[in-house]
């Protein structure tokens, strides 16, 4: 994956790739019309020569922006401090090894910025106090490093200057074009059609002029970039001597006693650190051996725990299991009684409602004699009516009493008849009176 990203940062930072991308913007703006200015056309896209001189300008346009962005984006970090500020009196030289690691970690976390002058160049000066074991030759190598960056920056623009020479041989190259072709339309005979040689000449001029025009942009850009350069590059020297200018102790100037003192004090603790090295791993075997026994000892006592967990748990479910059992099968039995006295009570209220039946069917059929002797009653009625009519009609008053007392006691009688349960009322028609002569 990290090749993958180097690839893709190489690409994003090539000039090649947006060189390509600018001309092949600008050449599809005059194709499709969006740029219709008859210079720009003429100088820029009339010729393949011009179209190769646009190209190599965008190259080498790219190359210087994306150099100013790169110095850019360092001037805004020259001010950070990337190590610990001087303590009094000066560090140990021995102290270089953990200098490198906080700028190897700075450079790991810092992004592009970590790769421009500053952070290669303390890293470059603590590397030499690390590999040497002292700082005496430290300043020294700091005005290298500073030479050395100079040379660097001079070779950044080796493809900038080969645009530069390239773009007016490829002018000179349109020149002899056309030139040539101007010649080649030259005839004695056709003197006076001359459009073919005007053409060939105007094509030489034109590459020409494209490419000294494009060619000094290019240069005048070179120019003013150089001088940005230059100016971080002593920005960037003033920062790294600030930073490791008087930072470790010098030991020169006492014969040598004072170098071969610290030579037996870095051995002493080279080898103090071996033996605390070697202490810790004894403790750390001491300690992955008392794990490895304290995790046996738990796991002993966790089957053991396991086993008398199961133990009781199962003693309890057991005991559960039959109380569960027998609280069902008490259920079952009341369910039982309950569903038996149910049925006997239902027994009961049906014979209760087949007495009640025959009772309502009872008294239907008394209902139904009340309505028979109801029926001879009202006959019995007409009857009086006519006699009543005869008697008026008559005249014989006392035998139509004597006639109606007796209707009333058989009325009486009859009424009494059926009033009674037990005895059946039988209806007779009344006679007819009648009517006196």
């Amino acid at each position: 994956m990290s090749k993958l990203n180097a690839v893709a940062t190489l690409l994003i930072r090539s000039p090649l790739l947006w060189g390509g991308a600018i001309s092949f913007c600008f050449f599809a703006m005059i194709h499709g019309g969006v740029i219709t200015d008859v210079n720009v056309v003429r100088y820029l896209a009339g010729h393949w020569v011009e179209y190769v001189e646009v190209v190599m300008f965008c190259v080498g346009l790219s190359a210087l922006l994306l150099m100013v962005a790169d110095f850019a984006r360092q001037r805004r970090h020259v001010g950070r401090q990337w190590l610990e500020p001087i303590p009094e009196g000066g560090q140990n030289p021995a102290d270089a090894p953990a200098l490198a690691a906080v700028l190897d970690t700075a450079a790991d976390e810092g992004g592009p910025a970590a790769s421009g002058y500053l952070v290669r160049r303390l890293r470059e000066a603590v590397d030499l106090v690390v590999r040497t074991g002292s700082a005496d030759s430290l300043e020294d190598h700091l005005k290298y490093l500073s030479d050395l960056d100079a040379a660097r920056a001079a070779q950044n623009y080796g493809l900038v200057r080969f645009v530069i020479w390239a773009i007016p041989i490829m002018g000179f190259l349109g020149t002899v074009i056309g030139i040539t072709v101007a010649i080649a339309c030259l005839s004695p005979t056709q003197l006076e059609n001359i459009s073919g040689v005007v053409a060939g000449l105007g094509t030489a001029f034109d590459t020409t002029a494209t490419a000294l025009g494009l060619s000094m942009v290019l240069m005048f850009m070179q120019f003013i970039i150089d001088r940005y350069e230059q100016s971080l590059l002593a920005e960037v020297d003033s920062a790294a001597w600030a930073a490791l200018a008087g930072r470790f102790q010098s030991l020169a100037g006492d014969g040598g006693a004072t170098l071969a003192v610290a030579r037996l004090s870095e051995t002493v603790s080279r080898s103090s650190a071996r033996l605390l090295e070697a202490q810790e791993q004894s403790w750390r075997s001491l300690e992955r051996t008392a794990a490895g026994n304290l995790s046996k000892v738990l796991d002993d006592a966790g089957r053991t725990l396991n086993q008398s967990l199961s133990q009781s748990l199962d003693g309890t479910l057991a005991k559960w299991s039959d109380s569960l059992v027998a609280a069902h099968e008490s259920l079952i039995s009341r369910r039982e009684d309950r569903w038996t006295q149910a049925a006997e009570s239902l027994a009961a209220a049906v014979r209760g409602l087949e007495h009640h039946h025959g009772s309502i069917a009872d008294q239907t059929a008394l209902l139904g004699k009340v309505v028979e002797a109801t029926r001879d009653i009202a006959t019995l009625e007409r009857s009086l009516d006519a006699n009543l009519n005869t008697l008026a009609t008559t005249g014989r008053f006392d035998e139509t009493l004597a006639t109606l007392a007796a209707a009333v006691q058989l009325l009486a009688a009859r009424a009494g008849d059926v009033t009674g349960e037990s005895r059946r009322i039988e209806l007779q028609p009344a006679r007819r009176v009648g009517k006196v002569a």
